[in-house]
């Protein structure tokens, strides 16, 4: 789908993109009901449903370099949905939307005037390295606990600690992280990694510290990546 589609509301051609622009009227029409704060307040569920839906119609530059390969499990994701910060007294409010695409590994900013309804620009992004998204975190907590040498090795910790055997991470404090390596030899330069950081129930850190490639679903620990 052309993104002129957006442009002109009145068309009807997709019931889609139709959808997308009555979420749009709506969310202008109680905006300028409301005092001229609104321009520059956070963004309401409703207006991030709509974006992120306009994101995901827009196409992508595909390298002409890309291979074939099986589509990825991740697809394509939105990392975060964030009102565009204007100068004072620019009361034009526009959303911009980050995104990674998994089976191209390309990341993107989609630039969204909410006014309009309308996406302005799309723009690659020449870095991996953006914030994870709950589907990102939640992958790689579930392949760590399909690991059985991480778990064995994060249960001898447990053991030492007088504490039972852990089947998953659910009774534990799980924070995970993008990872940004120094050396630029590491795959993680190149491509999305997530560090995860283990606490007990005394917040005290875990020795291992499981680092997950979620491009190739390989994991490994922060220790070896090195």
């Amino acid at each position: 789908m052309h993104s002129d589609t957006l442009r002109r509301p009145g068309l009807t051609t997709s019931l889609h993109a139709t959808f997308i622009w009555l979420l749009f009227t709506t969310a202008v029409y109680s905006a300028s009901a409301l005092s001229s704060t609104v321009y520059h307040s956070a963004l309401d569920p409703q207006e991030r449903l709509a974006v992120g839906e306009m994101a995901n119609l827009q196409p992508w530059q595909l390298l002409r370099n890309a291979q074939s390969e099986p589509a990825h499990k991740l697809g394509v994701q939105t990392l975060s949905i964030e009102l565009d910060e204007r100068k004072k007294g620019d009361q034009r409010r526009r959303a911009r939307v980050y995104q990674f695409n998994y089976d191209s590994q390309q990341s993107r900013l989609v630039l969204v005037d909410l006014q309009q309804g309308a996406v302005q620009k799309v723009q690659l992004i020449d870095t991996v390295h953006l914030p994870l998204n709950q589907a990102e975190i939640a992958l790689a907590r579930t392949l760590v606990e399909q690991n059985t040498d991480i778990m064995q090795r994060v249960n001898q910790i447990q053991r030492t600690r007088g504490l039972s055997d852990l089947n998953d991470l659910s009774n534990i404090e799980v924070k995970a992280s993008i990872y940004e390596p120094d050396n630029n030899a590491s795959t993680c330069a190149v491509q999305r990694c997530a560090l995860i950081s283990l606490f007990d129930q005394t917040r005290t850190v875990f020795a291992v510290e499981p680092l997950v490639n979620l491009q190739n679903l390989s994991v490994t620990t922060l220790q070896q990546s090195f």
